[in-house]
């Protein structure tokens, strides 16, 4: 593997702030699309299958983008990308001048803008990422990561969050999308200005922009992405059922919910970012993994709202620990070069995997309101046991060439 550049330590306090701004912009009306768009009339099946849709626009990007980042560079694929998400949330701002007159627009427009923007966040991804971890010390990487792309973000949600509910509750939506679409331009511009690019890329073969890498003998990369898809897919079919769960009766309860789970996440991504340097990612994953699957199954009996908000918090606190496991696992197996294609590659399976999660969680339905949660436990614990064989998959096949070395 080639000798590592030196760390540049600007990129993690650029964005920082730039994540950190994108969060709290988002935290003023993104959490509330499920509830508008049931608003607007469309049906929780439906809204399932929009969210598939999101799953599909963020896979088909990742990988794009992911190969683009190693033949450019990162900082242009950024770039585009942020171009693309903000654009996004402007369809979706405009889609609100129709509400009163035509709903049914409005609700196509927003799905539509909605797709754009995670289409924009998958592109970037993997470079944003790999440009993260390349402007990291290597032993403060997964502390780096999680400080960068969780811990900050993560604060100043607890309060704008709250904000936002009472802009919803008042019919003041436009106001937060308003707010938030500025503050999505203020970061794309500090990027383009401030970002350093951390690898230069190559051209010389530009039909690779389109070819994604070998996999087929891969068992690290296959085994990694089957564990993650697992986790994955529960997680995206449950992201826009818990706030249908909690009910629309209690939408103030579910803003103080996602509030106080904003400074757990804070919290707990900084703490996990530290356990993963530290303790290793098999660990990590198999703690984590398996208090997550316990911790999901009594959120769903819970019949209290301070019961909801314990095990809710527990259980998005847990979440934090795997965030950075992929990544840095993929840092550490693959030279610089093919770093963000492997991470595009990574991010499309699981992303295409995951987006049958929100149709799925939409059937289960039909067996009982609690069986989304039970379904999660299980993925969860089948996970872990793919993740551990991944890993010792890796280091088998690294003793075998360390073998063939010293011969």
């Amino acid at each position: 593997m080639e000798e590592e550049r030196r760390p540049v330590r600007r990129n993690i306090l650029v964005m920082s702030v730039g994540n950190t701004i994108t969060t709290s912009a988002n935290s003023l009306w993104i959490m509330f699309m499920p509830y508008f768009f049931a608003d607007v009339g469309i049906t929780p099946f439906f809204i399932g299958i929009i969210f598939t849709g999101l799953a599909v626009s963020r896979s088909v990007a990742s990988l794009i983008g992911g190969r683009i980042a190693d033949r450019l560079g990162r900082k242009p694929v950024i770039s585009i990308g942020f171009v693309i998400y903000t654009s996004g949330a402007l369809v979706i701002l405009v889609s609100l001048i129709y509400v009163s007159t035509g709903p049914t627009l409005t609700g196509l427009l927003s799905a539509i803008g909605y797709m754009w923007m995670m289409a924009g966040s998958g592109f970037l991804r993997p470079a944003s990422s790999m440009l993260l971890i390349e402007s990291s010390p290597e032993k403060r990487r997964g502390l780096s990561l999680m400080f960068t792309t969780r811990f900050l973000p993560s604060i100043p949600p607890a309060v704008l969050i709250l904000v936002g509910t009472s802009l919803y509750l008042n019919d003041q939506f436009w106001l937060a999308l308003t707010l938030g679409f500025f503050g999505l331009l203020f970061v794309l511009v500090l990027f383009i200005v401030f970002l350093q690019e951390t690898h230069s890329g190559s051209i010389s073969k530009e039909q690779d922009l389109i070819k994604p890498p070998r996999v087929r003998s891969d068992w690290f990369l296959i085994l990694l992405v089957a564990a993650f898809a697992l986790d994955g897919l529960s997680s995206s079919g449950l992201s826009w059922y818990v706030p249908i769960f909690v009910g629309r009766s209690n939408l103030d309860f579910y803003g103080v919910m996602i509030s106080v789970s904003t400074l757990v996440i804070a919290f707990s991504a900084l703490a996990s970012g530290g356990l993963v340097d530290r303790i290793g990612t098999r660990a990590a994953i198999f703690g984590g993994w398996i208090l997550l699957a316990v911790t999901v199954i009594l959120f769903s009996l819970s019949t209290q709202p301070l019961e909801m908000l314990v095990f809710y918090s527990i259980w998005v606190g847990l979440d934090m620990v795997d965030v950075s496991v992929p990544p840095l696992a993929i840092a550490e197996k693959y030279p610089k070069e093919r770093r963000a294609s492997i991470l595009g590659v990574y991010s499309m399976s699981v992303s295409l995997l995951s987006m049958i999660g929100p149709a799925l969680i939409s059937f289960t339905l039909l067996l009982g309101e609690n069986v989304p949660f039970y379904l999660k436990a299980i993925m969860n614990s089948i996970g872990v046991v793919l993740f551990i064989i991944a890993v010792r998959t890796r280091q088998v096949k690294d003793d075998e060439i360390l073998n063939e070395t010293s011969k």
